[in-house]
């Protein structure tokens, strides 16, 4: 597989839907998140994304690895300030030390702003794929 040198950047328009949907099933229903009145209320330009949903998408990045038989061995986020929904660019650098890991620096951008609001990196490792079936579509025992 060819490993590029970086990946995106992708822009994420999040929904107030998705904001609704992440809330229930993270279990975070904290009104600011999702009520323009609330958030405002506690002095905010309105509402904003959960910062684990702002982490969680840049599994977007990843698909294209995923499909090759990586899997995620280590993975951490720093949040350096609030993001609204429309506003986030994600890209990632990678760096990869050996055949079969990758490392990669994330960061998510505000739309228009140079420093990073959130920032992290992943570790991915190739795992072997099983086999799991046979020329015939049979299962294996």
């Amino acid at each position: 597989m060819f490993v590029p040198e970086s990946l995106g950047p992708v822009e994420i328009s999040v929904t107030r839907e998705q904001l609704v949907r992440y809330a229930a099933a993270s279990g975070d229903f904290n009104p600011i998140h999702y009520d323009t009145l609330t958030a405002q209320s506690f002095g905010l330009p309105g509402v904003i994304i959960h910062g684990m949903l702002s982490m969680g998408l840049w599994d977007l990045l990843f698909v294209p690895f995923y499909q090759e038989g990586y899997r995620i061995t280590q993975f951490h986020a720093r949040f350096r300030q609030i993001v609204q929904p429309s506003q986030l660019i994600l890209s990632g650098t990678v760096n990869s030390p050996g055949p079969a890991e990758l490392r990669v620096t994330l960061a998510a951008h505000i739309k228009g702003e140079s420093k990073a609001a959130v920032t992290g990196e992943a570790a991915l490792v190739l795992t072997p794929r099983a086999s799991h079936g046979t020329a015939t579509g049979q299962v294996r025992p």
